[in-house]
């Protein structure tokens, strides 16, 4: 073939496939050398497509023949005669004590007399940790045989591009090649190799076989020349990290849409660099959605007109779907897969103008500071941090209003212990719904609901604020949330709970200001009701009392995050 411009790399572990996909992408990106070239993945459902423009041509092959060294080798003081031949290396032991250097530096510096800090870690020092020691072997295997037939290496790209030119891929022909090319040359280098657990998720020793016809503790053997391009992908596409309080492990790899190799990137370099904290499992799979949707919307913002990616509109549906995840258990010298998912990206972020990057990133950082203040280890956390990641990633509004129904008690709970808890804004809840079902829109936009929604502020979240500075004029009614809540399942007993509420409400204030100087909250009236009446009778009670209670814990703009000085007293209690 006299050039190669699309490539296809058919579907049968997502993970371990995309890891493949851009590794091709690596490979050709080193052969074209320049950012001029046109690389675009795409996702076509049972495979994924990679388009060359200009075509990859016979003569970039030749000029970068013996050239292509992708993989730097791994060494450690156990196998530093093994690796003696190679240049290009990685020494272990001295990335380990860079980063203690480093961050012991970072430790005892004085942020009033800043001084020069060590270099910073590797920017793949947490790969390097992946691989060292359980993949370490295999890893530095395939690093050794593609340095050992570096004479060949046009022969090797060609049947590579020839294996990935049709779908389905001639695994069959491709692994006879090969071995044709091993006789003539005289590697003695096997076709097939040990598939990593790390590359290959669901590899790993056990029941792994696609026909459960007998039972082996082997792994699998996959195509030497497949697990060398997986393991260029991870470095070009994934992002691992030990969990926080574990040795346990957790990759995510990002699933393209639509995307070019360029663009991918830089979005991937600013998403690892927000991604430096470890963090616990179900914190890490939220906030990388998030941070991945931030970095590549703002990405979009400052390169649509050279790159013509705005106007996409959903990021989830045209650029990227979300990352391929896995948990891996450390066993010691070993790791065990725990679990294969997928983390979604938000769907409901979507790209129309320029305002919409400003909405979305401020949405999305406000989701971020929500989901931080958590601790997994404690249940009641691990809980809401469970719905906020099926809000995130499955787009799933009932999610996130089971997340604001059961989230009052935690930050009522954690105030009251006089421990910080994050309260979201009014603003917040009203620009989620427009993005995410423009229907229910319609219900903020009922003064009634406003009122109601007041109400229930002013004697939860803004009562405890002032009884906690001593002033006890209103109750604190601390399961106020709860019980609308469960009331909520058939309309007429919520609307008799609701009706309770607000005729106490009025009560106290009505009490209140015949013993009290004001300023004075306002009284709920019946046209208020009447709305809220309406708006059962159209969206029903559950919904109506999910957003009540959303809105009604939420902070208003006027309000502070932490503390409300006491000139905006009156404003807060209108």
């Amino acid at each position: 073939m006299s050039s190669y411009q699309n490539f296809y790399i058919d579907k049968t572990n997502p993970f371990a496939d995309t890891l493949t996909t851009f590794g091709l992408c690596g490979l050709i990106h080193r052969l074209f050398n320049s950012a001029q070239h046109i690389i675009n993945i795409q996702d076509k459902g049972g495979y994924l497509q990679v388009a060359c423009n200009p075509p990859v041509t016979q003569q970039d092959i030749q000029n970068a023949a013996g050239n292509i060294a992708l993989l730097k080798a791994i060494k450690t003081p156990k196998n530093a005669n093994q690796l003696e031949e190679l240049s290009a290396t990685v020494d272990y032991e001295d990335q380990k004590l860079q980063v203690a250097l480093y961050f012991e530096a970072r430790k005892h510096a004085d942020k009033n007399h800043p001084v020069a800090l060590p270099d910073p870690p590797h920017p793949h020092w947490d790969i390097f940790r992946a691989i060292n020691p359980a993949a370490l072997p295999g890893y530095n295997s395939l690093v050794l045989s593609w340095h050992q037939t570096r004479d060949a290496q046009v022969e090797i790209v060609q049947l590579l591009f020839d294996f990935f030119s049709t779908t389905p891929n001639n695994l069959p022909l491709a692994l006879h090649r090969w071995k044709e090319l091993d006789q003539q040359y005289e590697w003695g280098i096997k076709a097939e190799t040990t598939g990593q657990q790390l590359y290959n998720p669901d590899q790993g020793k056990g029941q792994n076989r696609t026909k459960a016809n007998g039972i082996s503790i082997g792994n699998q053997s996959n195509f030497w020349l497949l697990e060398y391009l997986k393991a260029v992908g991870f470095y070009e596409a994934a992002l691992t990290r030990q969990v926080r309080g574990a040795k346990d492990r957790k990759t995510f790899v990002v699933s393209p849409r639509e995307m070019t190799f360029y663009d991918h990137r830089a979005v991937l370099a600013n998403f690892v660099d927000a991604m430096q904290v470890s963090e616990t499992s179900t914190k890490f799979d939220i906030l990388a959605a998030i941070r991945y949707t931030v970095a590549l919307i703002k990405y979009l913002i400052t390169n649509t007109s050279e790159r013509g990616l705005f106007g996409k509109q959903s990021i989830k549906k045209r650029l990227v779907g979300g990352f391929h995840t896995a948990f891996y258990k450390d066993l010691g010298n070993a790791i065990a897969t725990m679990n294969l998912s997928f983390i979604a990206l938000p769907g409901w972020v979507t790209l129309q103008n320029a305002d919409d990057v400003r909405v979305y990133t401020e949405l999305l950082e406000e989701l971020e500071l929500l989901t931080r203040q958590f601790d997994e280890t404690h249940s009641d956390a691990f809980n809401l941090l469970q719905h906020l990641r099926q809000f995130v990633s499955g787009d799933d509004l009932a999610a996130f209003f089971d997340f604001t129904t059961a989230y009052p008690a935690y930050l009522m709970g954690m105030r009251e212990r006089g421990k910080y808890a994050y309260q979201l804004t009014a603003q917040f809840v009203e620009r989620l719904i427009m993005s995410t079902n423009q229907r229910l829109y319609a219900i903020l936009e009922r003064e009634g609901f406003h009122n109601i929604a007041s109400a229930i502020r002013q004697s939860t979240v803004t009562a405890q604020y002032y009884e906690k500075k001593g002033d006890h004029r209103y109750d604190v009614r601390y399961g106020l949330g709860q019980q609308l809540a469960r009331k909520a399942r058939y309309a007429n007993d919520f609307i008799v709970a609701l009706s309770e509420f607000l005729h106490q409400y009025n009560a106290e204030n009505a009490q209140v200001k015949k013993t009290r100087s004001g300023p004075y909250r306002l009284d709920v009236q019946t046209s208020d009701i009447d709305d809220i009446v309406e708006l059962i009778d159209e969206f029903g009670a559950e919904t109506v009392a999910k957003l009540l209670i959303a809105y009604g814990y939420a902070r208003t703009p006027r309000e502070q995050q932490d503390n409300l000085p006491e000139e905006t007293l009156e404003e807060t209690l209108e």
